[in-house]
């Protein structure tokens, strides 16, 4: 287990960019992921979001509220002197949707490019 495991130790990923280093060699994860990513993620904004059950869907508004109030204090502070809290819970739902849709593209092999 890494040393960095915190939610709030920023520092979190750092363990899945070093795995894409070695695996991909190091300091080409990005250059070589990104292009692809970014392809994906284009086209995704282009079309429908995936299908959800309405209770899929109200899970991950729910969700969106525990990572709100889970967020540290000060990035709240920070994040609400530009936008509401509905907005900032729509964007944490957002990008939960993206991730959604990138888990579904993973498994439907839309993305065996990486």
């Amino acid at each position: 287990m890494s040393e960095h495991t915190g939610a709030n130790d920023p520092k979190w990923l750092d363990e899945f960019e070093q795995l894409a280093n070695e695996q991909l060699g190091h300091g080409s994860s990005c250059e070589q992921v990104h292009p692809i990513v970014e392809q994906w993620f284009n086209q995704l904004m282009n079309e429908d979001p995936p299908e959800s059950r309405d209770s899929v869907a109200q899970a991950m508004a729910c969700l969106s509220t525990e990572i709100l109030y889970t967020t540290p204090q000060q990035l709240r502070d920070i994040l609400m002197q530009h936008i509401t809290e509905d907005d900032l819970a729509l964007w944490i739902e957002h990008v939960l949707l993206v991730g959604r849709a990138f888990e579904i593209a993973l498994n439907d092999g839309k993305l065996d490019d990486l």
